[in-house]
């Protein structure tokens, strides 16, 4: 079965260590991330950025992969632009959801972590740097369950920076991003989890943007945690006839699925 796109942004399965390993580490230089040399010409990087959208829009892992090392190269031809940290950021997490090996999704994982970070370092005021650090720390405390503690509070900290600066980017991700948080992190005393904070996100999402699917699939997430169950399946209902009726959305076909293993059957 296809890991669903919407779970890009969820820290699920979440399982607390005994132990704990530090989330954030120094990343590695961004040439050894794009492979090593020769690095590109920063007058490539307009075009290396429109070819990894291509490989990536395609959703096939073997060109999801290929649009990473085109991502990664962008970044490193011109280290003043985050373009390419943010395309990087953004199909190392799909890979780290879609990849069969748990190797294969934990070093995902850690690329995504070290583009949010490069990206964050360029550009510090960029929401979507935040974004998608929160993110990938997510994934990455599924792949490294050591690493869960440390990253509860980086997590929250990134997607409430973002969720304030540009409520709107990726469709209302923030507040999505925040809301499924607080409904999958442990709660109190062990962590920030809470119900209705979930709640409250969840709705902040939907009202930017009202007929986005992962939207509605986190709303109906959030009112059946808080006890909601009609209003969670017409909510879900919802997302599922929004998502059939985006048939060219590369990602639709996992909306579909996995609203629908949500629905009673």
């Amino acid at each position: 079965m296809r890991r669903a796109a919407i779970r890009i942004l969820l820290l699920a399965p979440f399982a607390l260590p005994a132990g704990c390993a530090q989330a954030l580490k120094e990343p590695p230089p961004l040439l050894e991330l794009a492979g090593g040399a020769p690095a590109a010409a920063p007058e490539e990087v307009d075009g290396l950025l429109a070819e990894g959208e291509k490989l990536f829009f395609s959703r096939n892992p073997g060109d999801v992969a290929r649009a990473a090392h085109t991502f990664w190269r962008a970044a490193a031809a011109d280290p003043a632009r985050v373009e390419g940290l943010i395309g990087a950021a953004r199909t190392e997490l799909w890979i780290s959801q879609h990849a069969d090996g748990g190797q294969e999704r934990e070093r995902a994982a850690a690329n995504g972590v070290h583009a949010a970070q490069w990206c964050r370092r360029i550009a510090p005021s960029d929401p979507a740097c935040d974004y998608w650090l929160g993110a990938a720390l997510g994934l990455q405390a599924r792949e490294r369950a050591a690493t869960g503690l440390s990253a509860l509070p980086e997590i929250e900290a990134a997607f409430k920076r973002a969720a304030a600066a540009a409520p709107e980017l990726e469709e209302g991700g923030p507040d999505r991003a925040l809301a499924l948080f607080y409904l999958q992190a442990p709660g109190w005393p062990t962590g920030p989890g809470d119900p209705e904070l979930g709640l409250e996100h969840a709705r902040r999402a939907v009202a930017i943007r009202p007929d986005f699917p992962p939207n509605l699939s986190a709303l109906g997430e959030a009112l059946a945690a808080n006890g909601q169950a009609a209003e969670s399946e017409k909510t879900y209902r919802l997302a599922l006839e929004r998502a059939r009726a985006m048939p060219g959305h590369p990602d639709a076909p996992e909306w579909i699925e996995e609203i629908e293993e949500k629905l009673p059957r």
